[in-house]
This record gives structure tokens, sequence and C-alpha cells, in this order.
């Protein structure tokens, strides 16, 4: 997908925005706190439903106003999210209401880079189980569907659980279909990782020459036993507790570095190197599969790697032929670093100029 056209309204500190962004290369420059990453927040929102920094809906609300709008318009799409400020969600589609977020996200594929990606290898599994699912749902059709009801059935035994009242007839079932959906839920994030540690290691290749990367799914259970055994051997911990101790919603990925876990065995600096070769490597795997490219949003790239290395990512993203939106607090910062010029955007006071 390319963004032919983008509009804002009372989003952050904007007013009123109309973009007409490049399909490839396009630097958005701006003092901090001009609204630079706001811009990237927008484009993020139509690919998730809500922002990557920290807080809720409100706070991207314009003071002073009753809610926002994000539209963007491809040669394919009219897409528009609506928030306002009493918690209501507008989703408009060619012109038609939608009520899911997911047929939103699925047009809009979205790669992000920031200062804080790295927490994606540094913090707990959540983040990381994010990484995965983002890939297993854009390209596996059935995943959403799977994860939704997986979802259900663990809140409803989560519910019973803390009241004490669950019956063994009763739990037996809800650990049947737990166990049915989940191991489809596994089973789709291990074919997908197998076929996405090809590109990860091509591309550990290029920003990490000497360092061999791959990444292996822990997948919530001992998979010595089925998902539903492992649940049943629990069963006494979760009554306990009140809570289902194992399965798909308990995942996580290691991430491999010459054999040990790379929080473990990276600096810092190469760790942001590692987290940009992750995320390259799923918007290849995503281009291949689905024959476009995403939208990659870079933020504040030259904070973020060596001189070397972000040469070698502005040659990746102009190698991929794809849309991407890349601030810096001056172009000059990035003036070398692109073989063609790219489209040059400065912010300032909640005005864009091109």
């Amino acid at each position: 997908m390319f963004i032919e056209t983008l509009n804002l309204s009372h989003f952050r500190n904007f007013s009123e925005v109309a973009l007409s962004p490049s399909p490839k290369i396009n630097v958005i420059t701006g003092d901090n706190g001009s609204g630079k990453t706001s811009l990237l927040e927008a484009i993020y929102l139509l690919g998730f439903g809500r922002s990557f920094r920290p807080g809720g809906f409100r706070q991207l609300i314009k003071e002073g106003n009753q809610g926002f709008t994000v539209f963007c318009r491809s040669q394919d799409y009219a897409i528009g999210v609506r928030r306002s400020s009493d918690g209501e969600q507008s989703l408009r589609l060619n012109g038609a209401n939608v009520q899911r977020m997911s047929d939103v996200a699925r047009l809009v594929p979205v790669q992000l880079l920031t200062p804080e990606s790295v927490d994606i290898l540094l913090e707990g599994p959540g983040q990381r189980r994010q990484f995965i699912d983002w890939g297993v749902f854009h390209v596996e059709h059935s995943f959403y569907s799977d994860w939704v009801a997986y979802t259900q059935l663990l809140k409803q035994r989560n519910s019973l659980l803390k009241q004490r009242s669950l019956p063994v007839r009763e739990d037996r079932y809800w650990k049947e279909q737990l166990a049915y959906y989940g191991e489809r839920i596994s089973k789709s994030r291990e074919k997908y990782l197998e076929e996405l540690n090809d590109y990860i290691q091509e591309l550990a290749k290029s920003f990490l020459s000497d360092v061999t990367m791959e990444v292996r799914l822990k997948s919530g259970w001992d998979t010595s036993q089925t998902l539903f055994d492992a649940l049943e051997s629990h069963t006494e911990k979760d009554k306990k507790y009140g809570f289902t101790s194992v399965g798909a919603h308990k995942a996580d990925i290691k991430v491999i570095a010459d054999g040990v876990e790379v929080k473990h065995r990276l600096s810092r600096g190469q760790l942001k190197t590692a987290i940009t070769a992750l995320k390259l490597a799923q918007g290849k795997h995503y281009q291949k599969i689905k024959r476009q490219p995403c939208i990659y949003l870079v933020d504040d790239l030259t904070s973020e790697l060596d001189s070397r290395n972000q040469e070698l990512l502005c040659r990746e993203l102009e190698n991929l032929d794809a849309q991407v939106f890349i601030t810096a607090i001056t172009g000059k910062q990035l003036s070398d670093k692109f073989q063609k010029s790219p489209q040059m955007f400065h912010v300032e006071h909640g005005v864009i100029n091109e």
C-alpha cells in the first residue's frame, strides 16, 4: 500500500493537515516537540488502531476539541478513523462503515522503528508476542479468528477460576476448547518463524556481519505434552491462583545470537542494529507473501544507529521500493544517505510545509 493523501483533523498539535507524500522516501524535519513523531503516530494508528506512545486515545485529541480524525487515501482504499472524547470510534472504508479495526489494519501494514523498539529484545514477553503476531496476522488469514476465539475462552475460564465456581466437567470443556485454538495459534506461529528466520539470517549478515541470528518460539507450555494435558496438569495451580497459567497467551520468542540470547550477547548499539534487522526481515517476508510492500515509519533514525548502519538501513529501504516516513531534526543529517533525493517536509508550530 502507498498513501497518496493523508489528512489529520484535531490530532495532537495539528488543527488541519493535508499531506501528499511520495510513494518512496519521505523525510520529516523539525525541532523536538514540533509534531514530527505525531505524523508517524497517525499513520501507525491506521495500521494498529492505537498509538505507539504511552497513554490513552484522549491524549491524541488536540486540546479544546471533542475528537480527532485520521484519513488516508491510496490507489485502492479510502480509510478513515475517528475517535471522540467519550470513547466512541468510527471506522470508514471506501465510504462505508466498518465495525472491526482488524478489517482496516489488514490493509495498512506498518513497520515501526523508534528509539524504544529495542525494548522488544529487553523487556517482557508481551512486546515479543506482538512482534510475531503482527506477522502471522498479516500472512495467515485464519490466525485472527483463532486468536479471538482463544482470547474469549481464556477470559471466560479465568473469570470462573476467580469465582472458584468451575465444576470439573465444565472445566474440561474450557480446556478442550483452549487446547484446540491454542495449538492452532502455536502452529501458525511456528510456521511463520520458520519462514522468517531465512530473512533474519540474511539481514543479520549485512548489519551484524560477525553474528549469526535466529528466532525460536517458546509455545507457552511444555510441548512434550499436548496443550490439553498441560492444562490438566496445571488445573490445581490455576484454581489456587485464579488464572490459566499455561497456553498460547504465555508464548514468547527467544532471539538468539551465536547460540546465546541477544540481551546477553550483544552491546546496546548492536541490539539497536538487531531490532532493525528483525523489523526489515518482517517487512521483506510480508512483501514476498503479499506481493506488496509495508509502510515503514522510522522515528529519529540518526539517534539509533551509527553512520554505517544508517547508510545500510537507508539503502535497504530504497531497495524495498516501499513508502517510507523518516523523522530527523534537519534534512542535512540524511542528505547523503540516499541515492535519490527524498521528498522533504518541515513541521513547525503545527503546520507542515513541503
